[in-house]
């Protein structure tokens, strides 16, 4: 026998409330979902290259498929030939680490592997040098200006990049010595405007 009087439980309806909460609830997701979404956007999903990694190089990565491919085959074999000096400077960082956080500490020693990392940098800067110029000559006009407006977001700081500082200010507040002839470009200004 199946019970049908008052005692057997009707089954419980969902609280309008709570299906109101639940639809609010999901569109604060999406809306915060869209906004980071949207600074991804506009940052380029991480951290710029730090100031020394904001060269030529790094540029032309950002460029389409088929001119990074055109810009590459011209530089490829001094590419190949700086290989050595990149494993060299690899092994010289590595050297400066352990000396730096070798214990007992021996200054002779750090100075040694950081006159030795030096050294493989300016040799590594040398030998680049040329294939920055091979990238230069083989970049448009309108290229050229996009790498000057990229180089100038990559070397602000990730926080407050887009924020314009007063005219002559370093990034550590003090003055910058103003060049008569050249401006510095801004993030919201091309090379061509003053």
């Amino acid at each position: 026998m199946t019970e049908s009087g008052p005692d057997r439980e009707a089954p419980s309806r969902w609280p309008r409330w709570k299906s109101i909460l639940l639809v609010a609830s999901l569109a604060l997701n999406l809306l915060i979902f869209g906004l980071m979404t949207a600074a991804g956007i506009k940052h380029g999903w991480g951290p710029p290259p730090s100031v020394q990694q904001a060269t030529l190089l790094r540029f032309a990565r950002t460029l389409p498929d088929e001119r990074k491919k055109e810009i590459w085959a011209t530089i490829r074999p001094e590419l190949r030939a700086a290989r050595p000096l990149w494993r060299e400077l690899r092994q010289a960082r590595a050297d400066a680490r352990s000396t730096v956080t070798a214990e007992p500490f021996d200054l002779a020693k750090y100075r040694q592997a950081h006159d030795r990392l030096l050294d493989v940098e300016t040799r590594l800067r040398k030998a680049l040098h040329p294939v920055y110029e091979v990238v230069a000559t083989h970049l448009t006009p309108e290229e050229r200006r996009e790498y000057a407006k990229w180089q100038a977001r990559a070397e602000r700081p990730w926080r407050g990049r887009h924020h314009r500082r007063p005219a002559g200010e370093d990034d550590d507040g003090e003055e910058r010595p103003q060049n008569s002839q050249s401006t510095p470009v801004t993030v919201t200004q091309t090379p061509g405007e003053q």
